[in-house]
């Protein structure tokens, strides 16, 4: 019984070694992540650990998502997503925005939002006026001249704003997996307020302009670091249950302790 319980061993060693990673990606810098895989209620589950769920302002309507489920909003200022205790990452330290977004409806909205209502504390991304990708910090924005969002197909917008950066154009913005490199805006500092406001999908209640978003979201994260371009398209690709999962070192440590047991009662 040892004999085979050491070719067990062997064999499972050959298989993690041999086995792809799935979690490049650090889950321990998710600050929150929402699948809206709920499918019913008014709550939307923080599947990072943190427990930073979410409270839907209005009509819940859970629908078909790019991974499983999503949320529909309706383009009304009462119909949201609000992290009630979470305000987000603050000053210029670096973060990541991911999601996926579904709209036919034309025009600036809100997709994820924080900070308060002045020169560089603010903190939103969004839909630009001309239907293309933004983030801006109140005086500063970049925004992407082209893709169009707003064309009833699915989009995956990941903003990116990298460590040492200090300006809004330092921002990397991603559309689809493909860096936006044709883009424009006014230059304006980063330092982020994160003692006013809550976290807001979809609206934000606190800080005028852009409208609220109509339309479905999917697989939201905000992120402590800057992701990387191989990190977005394997999000983008796998979706974040995945992209984020247990490394091989992990599975071989599981491994390793289910062969221990085997070997222990072989004896």
């Amino acid at each position: 019984m040892k004999h085979l319980a050491i070719g067990f061993l062997i064999l499972a060693f050959c298989l993690v070694v041999g086995m792809p990673s799935e979690a490049e990606i650090d889950p321990a810098k998710a600050e929150a992540v929402w699948l809206f895989d709920d499918g019913a209620g008014g709550k939307v589950v923080d599947s990072s650990g943190h427990k930073r769920n979410g409270s839907i302002v209005g009509k819940d309507k859970w629908v078909k998502g790019k991974f499983g489920g999503g949320l529909e909003l309706n383009g009304t200022q009462n119909n949201e997503v609000i992290i009630e205790g979470y305000k987000g990452i603050g000053g210029n330290s670096p973060r990541t925005t991911v999601l996926w977004y579904w709209t036919k409806k034309a025009g600036r909205c809100r997709l994820v939002c924080w900070g308060a209502n002045d020169t560089a504390i603010k903190y939103h991304v969004r839909i630009h006026e001309g239907d293309t990708f933004r983030v801006e910090t109140q005086g500063g924005q970049l925004f992407a001249n082209k893709p169009k969002l707003t064309d009833g197909e699915w989009h995956h917008l990941a903003c990116v704003f990298p460590p040492g950066g200090k300006m809004c154009h330092d921002h990397i913005l991603y559309v689809d997996g493909v860096e936006i490199k044709d883009r424009g805006g006014n230059n304006v500092g980063v330092d982020t307020d994160i003692k006013t406001n809550d976290v807001e999908i979809g609206w934000n209640k606190w800080v005028g302009h852009g409208d609220p978003a109509q339309g479905v979201f999917d697989e939201v994260a905000i992120f402590s670091t800057a992701l990387s371009e191989k990190d977005v398209n394997d999000i983008m690709n796998k979706g974040l249950a995945v992209a984020l999962s247990v490394s091989p070192k992990e599975k071989l440590t599981t491994i390793w302790g289910s062969l221990k047991t085997i070997r222990y009662f072989g004896n």
